[in-house]
């Protein structure tokens, strides 16, 4: 007795031309499944992983900000990002060079300078006095800050309204100098952190969900240590705390996966800068590795960090490094692009009629849509990696999603899915496309999944 029936709208046609149409979804009986499917994937709920915070882009500033051209298809972008693409989570980057009395930044936005000249002077600093526990507010300026949070932040926040979730925020510190720089010092960093948050907390009404301490530390130019990094976060949780915000830290986001760790050790040596750790967090620029991942992984659990990989920009984070993350990496936040690389304009980007999705993205997002904030890694095993890798996970309703990359043309076997209806999503390597199927399994048992071609399926409850 088959233990589903098929409910998409093509059904027919699809259950007598599967290899021709494309993906066909059925439920089957268990015995008829073990002697005719290619790969088994059992998920197994008892044994869980990693927490997913949000998938995540960088705010972008554009070369001039004063161009109608490119601001013309800014709305179809975020609405692709966040109802197709299912971006939940942005990374708001603030400069060292806020901390002025200047009016560059203000200059810059309103057209009267160009990228190129403001470029060379975005990250200088002067303090705003001499005493870093008294904030002389008009020795910063915000007004980049500012232009991100009007014109990307809150659009994003909206939309992820209307999806009934919101949208998660990591204000990340930049400061791209040359030696000694004047935030290095804990008590100034201190200071500019909790300016930040009072800025943004008195003029949009919210603060960052958590705070990444640094960027990219380990590039040459720069003199952050892990050291240095575990003092800033030292000094600043506890003033942040003071002041009744509730800080969470992410570090020590290298360029060079290796040097996590190293720098790691380094906070973990520094008395209370672990206070408001939250995530361990790495870029892809240089020596990844699964074993170096893994070690990641280890030492975050060891001392109850969330991982994250939060940039390998230029098309390079694609589904198999994502994959990678996820189930080495124990991920719970990913970047993989800033806002503005998301999509590619095409003959008519002045409208944003033509925007089509970058290469990876259109494989990427079936994790992204499948896989919300709040989900939950449970194990899932396949019986034959090299060609079915499956990742999967139990939402905030219960319910359980799988996303798999195959490799090669498949009859896949999900084992001990619960009872219920289903969307199941794809997109295959060669290019071609076919609508999400809908399943019903009317009992707990298997699904069968016929992939004619090699690329990414997603399974997610239809309720979702």
């Amino acid at each position: 007795m088959s233990l589903g029936i098929h409910l998409g709208r093509n059904a027919r046609a699809a259950l007598i031309g599967t290899l021709l149409a494309g993906a066909v979804i059925v439920g089957v009986a268990i015995g008829q499944l073990l002697a005719s499917t290619d790969t088994l994937v059992t998920i197994n709920p008892q044994k869980s992983f990693q927490t997913i915070s949000g998938w995540e882009v960088t705010a972008d500033l554009a070369e001039n900000p004063a161009n109608p051209e490119w601001s013309a298809y800014r709305e179809t972008l975020m609405d692709k990002a966040v109802f197709d693409i299912g971006i939940n989570r942005i990374r708001l980057e603030v400069r060292s060079g806020a901390e002025t009395r200047s009016d560059v930044i203000t200059r810059f936005i309103r057209g009267e300078m160009s990228f190129d000249r403001w470029k060379g002077m975005r990250y200088d600093a002067e303090n705003d006095n001499d005493d870093p526990f008294t904030i002389n507010a008009a020795g910063f300026n915000f007004d980049e800050l500012d232009w991100h949070v009007r014109t990307t932040v809150l659009p994003m926040m909206e939309r992820l309204r209307q999806r009934g979730e919101r949208l998660m925020v990591n204000l990340c510190f930049v400061s791209f100098g040359d030696g000694k720089q004047l935030h290095t010092d804990p008590e100034e960093y201190a200071e500019f952190v909790l300016a930040t948050y009072q800025h943004l907390d008195q003029t949009f009404g919210f603060v960052p969900d958590i705070w990444e301490v640094m960027l990219e530390p380990d590039l040459d130019k720069n003199d952050w240590t892990g050291v240095a990094m575990g003092q800033a976060m030292a000094a600043a949780g506890r003033r942040l705390a003071e002041a009744g915000y509730q800080p969470a830290f992410a570090a020590p986001s290298v360029t060079d996966m290796a040097n996590t760790l190293s720098y790691a050790q380094d906070i973990l040596s520094v008395p209370g800068a672990t206070d408001y750790w939250r995530e361990l967090t790495y870029h892809r620029y240089r020596h990844a590795s699964p074993r170096t991942l893994d070690l990641i992984a280890v030492f975050a659990e060891h001392n109850n960090l969330q991982t994250g990989m939060l940039e390998w920009w230029f098309g390079n984070a694609d589904h198999k490094v994502l994959m990678e993350d996820l189930v080495v990496g124990n991920n719970s936040a990913w970047q993989g692009r800033a806002l503005i690389g998301l999509m590619r304009p095409g003959s008519k980007a002045e409208t944003g009629e033509t925007l089509q999705y970058q290469d990876e993205i259109r494989f990427n997002r079936l994790f992204f849509n499948a896989i919300r904030a709040g989900a939950v890694r449970i194990d899932a095993l396949s019986a034959d990696m090299r060609h079915v890798r499956p990742v999967a996970f139990r939402d905030t309703e219960g319910g359980i999603v799988v996303v798999m990359d195959v490799a090669s043309p498949s009859r896949i076997g999900l084992r001990t899915m619960p009872q219920g209806s289903y969307t199941v999503t794809y997109e295959f390597e060669d290019g071609g496309k076919r609508d999400s199927e809908t399943v019903f399994l009317g009992h707990p048992g298997v699904l069968d999944i016929t992939m004619p071609s090699a690329g990414v399926v997603s399974v997610v409850p239809s309720s979702n």
